[in-house]
């Protein structure tokens, strides 16, 4: 059985750079990720009585539930914090049913973890990105936030000192550009060349990292967004062609067919109106 992975947003918080402050984890029961924006500081987990680690600016750091956590800036360089909570679910699916939602008690993330100051300009930016969303509408602003925050943590996942590597870091900056321009009209000889690679290269980067053609991975990035928008908004067909990176509504009809075995309409019926399965 598939499964439908939901970040709900709980709360964003931030915390100012006064100096000397200290402070501990309140809310310990959703999942929570801290950035540290500026300054430094120690954390320490109070049940393990381990010893204080050092933070600083560039830091990321995870919250699985339940987790403690004491915290205290420096008087000289105050901690800028932004604190963003968020409940994390998995909802199983098949051909025939939605099924009940099973919360995640941990994710894949590493717990501590510091960048380099080019990676830390994405991660401030994605920070920012989540900090000003726009839409009035809870549903569109869920969808929003589900969406970056996936990207994030995707990033986040796959950021490791492979990097180094000039093949590994084009393969990274081709996902994350059609990860978060799905909604134009990529090209991928225009992608390959502005990475100087090769299209053959770009696509034997990508069979090797996902089993997937860049083609296909662009396509599976605007079936899950267009998924997303038609389970939790009402937007129109053509606002979610339009946002998924198609000209028109019959084209993105046609292709939603293939993906999922059903017209767009038929599945949001379905997921809204009584096929969540027990």
């Amino acid at each position: 059985m598939n499964h439908y992975r939901i970040y709900h947003h709980r709360l964003s918080y931030e915390k100012l750079p006064v100096p000397g402050w200290k402070d501990i984890r309140n809310t310990t029961d959703v999942h929570s990720l801290y950035w540290i924006q500026s300054g430094e500081g120690e954390f320490v987990h109070n049940e393990d009585e381990e010893a204080p680690f050092s933070v600083q600016a560039g830091d990321l750091i995870y919250l699985k539930p339940g987790f403690t956590l004491t915290m205290a800036s420096s008087t000289e360089k105050p901690l800028c914090i932004r604190m963003l909570l968020f409940d994390c679910l998995d909802v199983p699916f098949d051909h025939h049913a939605w099924h009940r939602p099973q919360g995640v008690a941990e994710l894949p993330l590493p717990f501590h973890k510091r960048f380099s100051p080019e990676q830390a300009v994405w991660f401030e930016e994605q920070f920012g990105r989540i900090w000003t969303l726009r839409s009035r509408n809870p549903q569109e602003k869920q969808a929003e936030f589900l969406h970056r925050l996936t990207q994030l943590i995707r990033t986040l996942q796959e950021t490791d000192e492979a990097q180094l590597d000039p093949y590994v870091r084009a393969y990274n900056t081709a996902k994350q550009r059609i990860e978060t321009s799905y909604h134009l009209p990529l090209k991928l000889e225009e992608l390959a060349k502005s990475l100087h690679i090769s299209v053959s290269q770009l696509r034997k980067l990508f069979i090797l990292n996902l089993g997937l053609s860049p083609k296909a991975y662009l396509n599976k990035v605007r079936n899950e967004h267009a998924r997303t928008l038609l389970l939790l908004t009402d937007e129109p067909m053509k606002a979610i062609a339009e946002a998924c990176g198609f000209a028109d509504e019959f084209h993105f009809g046609k292709m939603f067919r293939s993906w999922n075995g059903v017209s767009p309409a038929r599945y949001r019926a379905r997921s809204k109106h009584g096929t969540m399965a027990e």
